[in-house]
């Protein structure tokens, strides 16, 4: 498994465990990770330190181990480092992939290392599973919402670029890791699916409701499109990863990213809750560890 570390990783787990208590599992991890969220864990946790984009560290973990599911929460595009790898040794295990449904992005610099990958999984002669999520949220520790949530509470308003109607429906990664958790337990099930959450809404409906649950509001401030960009890209140069807005997501918000997910809700069980629900959720966490005000 890879992407132990990381937020659906962690929540995997959490579920794993309750069902397969004790069980082995052999976890990909950089030197670096800080494997304490697992610590409490009733499994019997093997750790691999290496790096999940390189030849040589899959390579070596092969020689070691051979697994009869790999579960790749990482990075889809490091998919075909992994099926070169695997076609050395002449195995084909299952393969639950977590990818993203940004391939669907009209934005080709975006959309089209997505694509490349997919079509690389798609040639793999073993059984593997697709998970397609949109935004993912439900922590401090996502790389979306969290931050929109700060930035509003701290400052009680929100730039709007363009027209903010266009439509977005955030999964929570819980959501997420349950659909995981379903694909490992339904060996039979195959092909891809796209992962939504309960509720499609539009960027201006998002930023009425984030002030309804921080319980003040949150103004709109309508900007031109082309500013936006701009000012985003300063900021990313400036503040790197702190930056509240990127330019990737002033473009990718002009696009509708609303997806059905009935094939998920048929195969795999999947049935997420409301945006309403999971914000909740996530702003309740973040005033348990003060990162925004009670």
């Amino acid at each position: 498994m890879t992407g132990c570390t990381g937020l659906t990783g962690g929540l995997f787990l959490n579920y794993f465990a309750q069902l397969f208590p004790e069980r082995e599992l052999n976890c990909l991890v950089r030197p670096n990770s800080d494997r304490s969220s697992l610590s409490h864990l009733k499994l019997k946790l093997n750790y691999c330190v290496g790096d999940s984009s390189t030849a040589e560290t899959w390579d070596r973990i092969f020689s070691e181990v051979i697994p009869d599911t790999i579960i790749h929460i990482a990075q889809l595009r490091q998919i075909a480092t992994i099926l070169n790898c695997l076609k050395k040794i002449k195995k084909i295990p299952r393969l639950i992939v977590i990818g993203t449904t940004g391939i669907y992005s009209q934005y080709n610099e975006y959309s089209q290392d997505y694509k490349t990958a997919e079509g690389q999984l798609k040639t793999y002669q073993g059984s593997y599973c697709l998970l397609r999520p949109t935004m993912i949220y439900g922590s401090h520790r996502d790389k979306n919402l969290h931050k929109l949530l700060k930035f509003c509470d701290r400052y009680g308003f929100f730039p709007v670029f363009g027209s903010g109607d266009n439509l977005i429906q955030p999964v929570h990664a819980d959501d997420l890791a349950q659909a995981i958790l379903t694909a490992l337990q339904k060996p039979n099930i195959q092909g891809a699916y796209d992962l939504s959450g309960g509720t499609v809404v539009s960027f201006r409906e998002l930023l009425t409701l984030v002030g309804k649950l921080l319980g003040k509001p949150v103004r709109q401030i309508s900007l031109p499109l082309n500013a936006g960009i701009w000012s985003a890209t300063i900021l990313e140069n400036i503040l790197k990863e702190r930056s509240p807005v990127r330019r990737e997501q002033i473009l990718r918000l002009q696009e509708d990213k609303a997806y059905p997910h009935d094939a998920a809700q048929k195969d795999l069980d999947f049935f997420p809750r409301s945006l309403e629900v999971g914000l909740q959720q996530e702003v309740a966490l973040m005033r348990s560890l003060s990162i925004i005000s009670s």
